[in-house]
């Protein structure tokens, strides 16, 4: 003897909805990792090192100095008797921030010379870029 039920039929479902959510915070997730890799702009330079934050950037003017003191704006590469011209085209008569990304054997001699040839461009402010490590003392 069989007994059949008709209306017994069990269907599966699939519910994406956590799916979707997983995928999604994965998405932001990376979406935000690789945009803190994108921060620094300019050359790669071996920072000094500080133990006090220093501001955002938002849009500046990155001025890179590498250990063989070459001299870049961004990321091309200029000489040092056209950076006042290249600058004051980039700032338009806009007072702004401009960012000194010069590496830590670099000489001072040629940190000030380029901060003054910033200065003669326009630059309403200045900023040197540093790499920040937190101290932490006994007891805290």
């Amino acid at each position: 003897m069989r007994f059949r039920h008709p209306k017994s039929r069990v269907e599966a479902a699939f519910n994406l909805t956590p799916l979707i959510d997983v995928v999604f915070l994965l998405l932001i997730f990376f979406m935000l990792t690789t945009t803190f890799r994108t921060i620094f702009q300019g050359i790669k330079v071996d920072l000094p090192t500080t133990t006090t934050p220093q501001e955002k950037m938002k849009e500046n003017i990155v001025i890179s100095i590498t250990r063989d003191n070459r001299i870049y704006l961004g990321a091309k590469r200029v000489k040092k008797s056209a950076l006042v011209k290249l600058l004051k085209s980039r700032l338009k008569g806009r007072p702004g921030l401009v960012i000194i990304n010069a590496d830590k054997s670099t000489r001072h001699g040629q940190v000030v010379e380029i901060m003054d040839l910033a200065k003669q461009a326009g630059a309403g402010r200045l900023g040197i870029l540093t790499s920040y490590v937190k101290v932490v003392k006994k007891g805290e």
